[in-house]
């Protein structure tokens, strides 16, 4: 019979310990956002008449999405999911048509324009990325441990 308590006591215990989410890592977010963001990025430089470099961009957005820090989680999965449905139909569309689709695009931008700028803003503030200048690498430097 004490035996059967310890194994029940240890079961329930088990799953608690394996379904405790570790914490993000605000450093390995920053150091995605940094690459994603920079001037060479794929996310920078890709063209509609090239699908790849729309899917290597598409791609460094999911990356990027891995894992976001709860801060801005909600904001910055909004603000990725929008861009890759901007993308998957501006390039599924005639080029003549682009401005067509990018415009019925305008009440979805609209409506994430909070978490646009909450996404920026933590860019800029935690990150150190510049988005105004043309290298947009770290224009302060950003501490070992982010949680500290």
């Amino acid at each position: 019979m004490r035996k059967f308590i310890c194994a029940t006591l240890l079961l329930l215990h088990l799953p608690a310990g394996c379904t405790q989410e570790t914490p993000t890592d605000p450093l390995a977010f920053c150091a995605n956002f940094i690459e994603v963001a920079q001037p060479n990025a794929p996310l920078n430089n890709y063209g509609f008449n090239n699908i790849e470099s729309v899917e290597k961009a598409i791609q460094d957005l999911q990356k990027l999405m891995k894992e976001p820090p709860d801060e801005i989680a909600e904001s910055a999965e909004k603000v990725v999911n929008l861009y890759i449905e901007i993308l998957d139909a501006l390039l599924a569309s005639s080029p003549d048509n682009r401005p067509t689709v990018l415009l019925e695009f305008q009440n979805k931008i609209n409506d994430s324009i909070g978490s646009i700028e909450d996404f920026e803003d933590y860019g800029e503030s935690v990150c150190g990325i510049d988005f105004e200048t043309e290298s947009q690498f770290p224009t302060t430097e950003i501490p070992l441990d982010l949680n500290n």
